[in-house]
């Protein structure tokens, strides 16, 4: 597996309502089987886009319809349940009240539990370096999946992806909300080169639907992406439309991933919805 050495840059820019995100070589593992497609930026068949942008796929693609939007269920998180779920991860020595969470601390590191999404936020105390590193992405998922599950905590999902930075691993888990990926709320797990967990956040979330929306096309989307600097291009090499969580609703977006020509992933949220 050939893991790149890059700087994760995420910035979000408000006038045009895209998310954008330089990441290392990653792997997605619907089956634990198969990588992202490398494609050369040199592609005579690639659209030719503007801002520094191509894409080898057609963007005349648009929705059917109309798209739901959502907003968080609010459940209320007692201190009992709180402390009940912290002592699946930390023996708790102490915990502090704060105004819209709990915080218990232990020697093994610390867990936050939001008051009224029921998020709990894992995060472990390590020290020095320990065991072998990881042979492969598919190590990564076993490792986040098994932590997770050994804390009794359900983890339904169609889709983990991996992402690699040179010192961690970052696995996330995706589902789906009416038939559309959700990027909204997913379950992630980090570790190190040696597969320790570092951090863990688990959404036991649940949704309301507040209306529905009309879609842009993805060639407006398109339109839209963040310009690049003069030296930077990328082949885009897909784009679906998903859930992503702004302005206090969950939304929906337009997923853009492909390829700069440093070989270093891009992706891009740009969101869909016409209000």
């Amino acid at each position: 597996m050939n893991k790149k050495l890059a700087a994760v840059i995420c910035l979000a820019f408000a006038g045009t309502g895209a998310l954008i995100r330089f990441l290392p070589q990653s792997t997605i593992l619907p089956d634990y089987s198969g990588t992202r497609s490398s494609f050369n930026l040199n592609d005579t068949n690639a659209y030719s886009g503007e801002n520094g942008y191509r894409a080898s796929f057609p963007l005349e693609k648009n929705p059917r319809g109309m798209i739901n939007c959502y907003m968080l269920k609010y459940r209320p998180n007692a201190y009992e349940s709180a402390e009940k779920h912290a002592e699946m991860f930390i023996g708790v020595e102490s915990y502090i009240e704060e105004e819209d969470a709990y915080v218990f601390n232990g020697r093994q590191g610390s867990v936050t539990i939001d008051k009224d999404i029921n998020q709990i936020h894992f995060a472990a105390s390590l020290d020095g370096e320990s065991g072998e590193p990881l042979a492969s992405d598919e190590d990564a998922v076993k490792i986040a999946t098994d932590f997770i599950e050994k804390r009794l905590l359900v983890l339904i999902y169609e889709e983990a992806q991996v992402h690699y930075d040179g010192y961690t691993y970052r696995v996330s888990f995706i589902n789906r909300i009416s038939n559309i990926k959700n990027y909204a709320f997913s379950n992630q797990v980090t570790m190190d080169n040696y597969g320790r967990v570092i951090t863990m956040d688990y959404f036991a979330t649940q949704y309301d639907k507040v209306g529905e929306c009309q879609i842009k096309s993805m060639r407006d989307a398109f339109g839209e992406l963040p310009a690049l600097t003069d030296d930077e291009t990328v082949l885009l090499s897909s784009c679906q439309l998903v859930y992503i969580y702004d302005d206090s609703i969950i939304q929906p977006a337009y997923y853009f991933q492909g390829n700069a020509i440093d070989d270093k992933t891009y992706e891009c949220f740009v969101k869909a919805a016409v209000f």
